[in-house]
């Protein structure tokens, strides 16, 4: 999951990895609508509460309103001003974060266990009391939103991969994931934005860790209602998402610090609830990290510079390679990573035995990331809003791709072929491959 993410200055105090693969999964709904998942974890000493709000950017109404949005929160409420939740925070050794993805808005809560009844009230306060100042849009949220927007210009695999959603699908789930500075956004239009995003509970849901599922309804009960009963404009429906492809090319004001120019090349993927064969077609062919350290590895990419990836959504999804070298190898690269991917498309050299591997780093990685709190929240609260499904365990997460037959990726690589590609070449545009140049 692609995401840009904003960390409020407090400590992180302790941090600890252990758990437990076969915990369960306890979902439950609140009154008012909120999806409330919870996942013990007895042997961790911290926890953490998550906030998944339909605030994404592909549900915004204005161009990079969401990501003003992702800015505007964990400032000044009815019950605390801005600095004193950071100060308050910090006393209890938490993090607060907010994350925005295409498809959501998340505000987490990482903290020592014991303490879970104060972050929710905090999270609460955000949804159903925040202020939402001028001043500190003025001071504090445009500044960091032109901050995040000139960190995203300088990396150009952040900046290729917003371009490739943008030329993929246009609308919906094209729309940036940054706010220009030229955006026509003003305090008036974000705070009725957040105020329709918080008020729309049953789009929303709440995924917590280590935090005991009876202790977290009541949480939710308490801090979670909503205290007006004014009647607020609901974010509409954001219309299918419909693939469209095509081609960019930037010639960046400064040439990159290592020399090397950026080339995507990616097409129309699977969604994440009906093609898992996508992303064992992304570990098949190669992807980070190596099973060894400071090996290449077996993977047909392993020795090019080069690297897969597949971004699902809800209803759609992006496969494609990112390139990184000097500008005269791009388009030999590139041709070498298509001639695996049209090999796979064939047949040639799929068995069992190398989709078996694919299978296995894609669930080792997501079983990776279920260890850390805030990855178990976000990939969670993916499936359980963006797949509509409710996992019982953990492992239910990754058993789709135990089911991936050699017959399904092949069928995957051919679908992949068989549509207008999208581009993105950002670098020596005039040495840069052209999508003709390989054979689109």
């Amino acid at each position: 999951m692609f995401s840009i993410s904003t960390r409020s200055p407090v400590l992180r105090s302790i941090r600890s990895y252990a758990t437990h693969a076969s915990s369960p999964l306890t979902t439950t709904q609140a009154a008012s609508g909120l999806k409330v998942v919870s996942t013990p974890e007895d042997s961790k000493l911290t926890a953490s509460i998550s906030v998944f709000i339909k605030a994404g950017s592909r549900h915004e109404p204005l161009p990079g309103l969401a990501h003003v949005l992702k800015n505007l929160v964990f400032k000044s409420t009815q019950k605390r001003s801005a600095l004193s939740v950071v100060r308050e925070a910090e006393l209890l050794g938490g993090v607060l974060t907010s994350t925005l993805t295409r498809e959501h808005l998340i505000l987490n809560a990482e903290f020592i266990k014991g303490n879970e009844g104060y972050f929710a009230e905090v999270l609460g306060d955000v949804l159903t009391s925040s202020k939402f100042l001028p001043h500190e849009f003025d001071e504090e949220v445009v500044p960091g939103v032109i901050s995040d927007y000139a960190q995203a210009q300088l990396d150009p695999t952040v900046n290729a991969l917003d371009l490739a959603h943008q030329l993929a699908f246009r609308r919906g789930l094209g729309h940036s994931l940054f706010a220009s500075p030229k955006s026509p956004i003003s305090h008036q239009s974000a705070v009725d934005f957040a105020r329709s995003a918080f008020a729309n509970a049953s789009h929303n849901a709440i995924v917590a860790s280590g935090v005991e599922s009876g202790v977290l309804s009541e949480l939710v009960n308490q801090f979670f209602t909503p205290t007006s009963t004014t009647s607020l404009s609901t974010i509409p429906e954001s219309e299918k998402s419909k693939y469209y492809g095509g081609d960019i090319r930037l010639s960046p004001d400064a040439s990159s610090s290592d020399g090397h120019d950026t080339f995507l090349l990616a097409f129309e993927g699977g969604d994440h609830s009906t093609k898992p064969e996508f992303t064992i077609l992304q570990h098949l062919l190669g992807s980070a990290p190596a099973s060894v350290k400071w090996s290449q590895g077996i993977s047909p990419l392993s020795s090019l510079p080069v690297k897969s990836f597949h971004l699902p959504y809800s209803d759609a999804g992006l496969f494609g390679f990112i390139i990184r070298a000097p500008s005269q190898e791009v388009k030999t690269v590139t041709n070498q990573a298509l001639a695996e991917l049209k090999k796979i498309a064939a047949g040639n050299g799929i068995e069992k035995e190398s989709v078996g591997r694919a299978v296995k780093k894609a669930q080792f990685l997501v079983a990776s990331g279920l260890e850390n709190h805030i990855l178990r929240a976000e990939t969670l609260g993916s499936q359980i809003q963006n797949a509509n499904a409710s996992p019982h365990h953990l492992q239910d997460v990754y058993a789709s791709y135990a089911q991936v037959t050699p017959d399904q990726v092949i069928k995957a690589a051919k679908s992949v072929l068989s549509i207008r590609p999208t581009t993105v070449a950002i670098g020596n545009v005039h040495q840069l491959p052209y999508p003709d140049d390989l054979g689109f």
